[in-house]
């Protein structure tokens, strides 16, 4: 288990509902796709990396919409920048959480 945070600290997170409008493999690294994306107006299109490459093709993700943290502080990444971050629920395996495609990009996760 985890520390508990504060509801104020929770709040601080930017959840969002984000389009996967590109995907490449990072060559460079056994578990690493490079991804471009559209998380609404707020804050537009962002490269995201993911560490699922073992257990998704970039045809799986690409044009589907998941939830993110938007606002994570960037962190550099085989040569680049994740603007980002995924999620996935840890079953041993990661396994994304796909959103329906009636939810427009850059909607609040609560």
């Amino acid at each position: 288990m985890k520390d508990t945070v504060t509801f104020a600290d929770f709040q601080k997170i930017d959840f969002k509902v984000g389009k996967v409008v590109e995907v490449e493999d990072v060559v460079e690294s056994q578990n690493l796709l490079r991804m471009k994306v559209d998380l609404g107006s707020d804050y537009g299109i962002r490269t995201i990396f993911a560490g699922v490459k073992k257990w998704y093709k970039p045809s799986q993700l690409k044009g589907k919409k998941f939830i993110f943290v938007a606002n994570l502080e960037p962190k550099k990444m085989m040569g680049s920048e994740s603007q980002g971050m995924m999620l996935a629920a840890d079953t041993g395996e990661p396994v994304l959480i796909p959103v329906n495609k009636k939810v427009k990009e850059g909607t609040v996760i609560r």
